[in-house]
């Protein structure tokens, strides 16, 4: 059984991601377990406690009891002070995947350099452009408003009680069981690969679980092998 700690935003962010492991990982002979390292249940949340986690070493506790780590934040707020990554350049906005690519070398900056590079097949990135309600956007609208990038949250929450379903939220309030509900559909691996590449920064997340799937099926066939090929004992 694989097992996932997921430092996120959010607990609402982390039931997103816990919903799109099981969905990829649909046909393993165990779904994976999926661990909580930030935040923890009952305790705050936020982009800044993302940056605070990594710098006290959260990262390094987390693959001493899980196989791989997932490290998620928004990049709505990505130019404010403390996150200190502008996503413009000479004028223009930067393409999201390069927007997807300074964020998540701004996260390293907060990880041991050793601790990372001997664990970088370990640790995984969901990087939302611009917020993971936008990831959850195909699953509600099947016109154009399935690949909206801003407004994520409203566009969701306008569709959600439109179809007499709980909304993600009530002002500065977010429902984890909302987003929980809104993302099971992300459980079937069909339906997840349909949709993946709606958002970049989703698409960008999926890459990384296929680079992952193509490492554990290579040292699947390799232990096989080995094991075809250990001369028998007389």
């Amino acid at each position: 059984m694989l097992k996932f700690g997921v430092i996120a935003e959010g607990a609402s962010d982390q039931r997103v991601i816990e919903n799109i492991l099981l969905g990829y990982f649909q046909n393993e002979e165990e779904e994976p377990a999926i661990n909580p390292v930030q935040p923890l249940p009952a305790t705050p949340g936020g982009w800044t406690l993302v940056f605070e986690s990594l710098k006290r070493g959260e990262a390094q506790k987390a693959l001493q009891f899980n196989d791989y780590l997932v490290i998620h934040i928004d990049t709505d707020v990505q130019e404010e002070k403390g996150f200190d990554v502008s996503r413009r350049e000479g004028g223009m906005e930067l393409k999201p995947l390069v927007r997807v690519n300074r964020v998540i070398e701004r996260l390293r900056k907060e990880i041991d350099p050793a601790f990372y590079q001997e664990n970088i097949n370990k640790i995984l990135f969901a990087v939302a452009i611009d917020t993971i309600e936008c990831w959850l956007l195909p699953l509600l609208y099947e016109d154009k408003k399935s690949e909206k990038t801003t407004g994520c949250l409203k566009a969701a929450n306008l569709r959600l009680r439109k179809n007499g379903r709980d909304g993600l939220s009530a002002g500065e309030e977010k429902f984890p069981k909302a987003y929980d509900h809104a993302s099971r559909d992300f459980r079937k691996r069909k339906t997840l690969m349909d949709y993946r590449g709606k958002n970049p920064g989703l698409e960008h997340f999926i890459n990384q679980l296929d680079e992952l799937q193509n490492r554990l099926s290579s040292d699947q066939l390799g232990s096989a092998d080995d094991h075809v090929n250990t001369p028998l004992k007389n």
